[in-house]
């Protein structure tokens, strides 16, 4: 099982030569619309403005807090550590579980 979706696994096995976290995140912006979490709006545009008010605030805080030196810090973006797990259940073959920002 792996915290991302089809989509983005589907874009990100086509950069077969990333082998660092520092060649990821040259790529985060053209990955990160596979990454976006559709099912808020469900709850409607209050719910949905105060989530992401909320999400945005504590990411703030986390960063300050912790003075993470990256502006590409997100803790809901998949990263090279996902794709390496994909890549190796793809090589044993084993059955590959896609279940998004819904399995944190």
């Amino acid at each position: 099982m792996v915290q991302t979706n089809e989509d983005w696994w589907n874009a990100a096995k086509l950069m077969g030569y990333v082998d660092s976290q520092q060649e990821m995140n040259l790529y985060n912006d053209s990955l990160d619309k596979y990454t976006q979490m559709k099912n808020f709006s469900m709850w409607g545009p209050t719910r949905s403005l105060l989530f992401w008010s909320k999400f945005y605030m504590y990411g703030a805080l986390f960063k300050w807090h912790f003075r993470f030196p990256s502006a590409n810090f997100n803790p809901t973006r998949p990263g090279l550590e996902i794709k390496f797990a994909c890549e190796e259940a793809e090589k044993l073959g084993a059955r590959t579980y896609f279940l998004g920002a819904e399995y944190d």
